[in-house]
């Protein structure tokens, strides 16, 4: 579970895994609202799902969007 959880996710997937828009994410990310990485070879942006779920918790109005299960399409 421990290895689970300081996966590093690209932005689609973790926005998948919250079940919000990438875009949404991104801009949350620009923010500060959840800690990001960009990687400087090809830009892309990636978060640790540990401290993306963590950080989001902590924003006020935020735990009831994150502990929902993402709808399956």
């Amino acid at each position: 579970m421990r290895h689970e959880l300081n996966q590093m996710l690209t932005n689609g997937k973790m926005a998948r895994l919250l079940g919000i828009d990438p875009k949404t994410l991104r801009k949350w990310a620009r923010n500060g609202i959840v800690p990001s990485y960009i990687n400087r070879l090809n830009g892309y942006r990636y978060y640790f799902k540990a401290e993306a779920i963590r950080a989001l918790k902590e924003q006020p109005g935020a735990t009831r969007r994150i502990d929902r299960r993402p709808n399956k399409r």
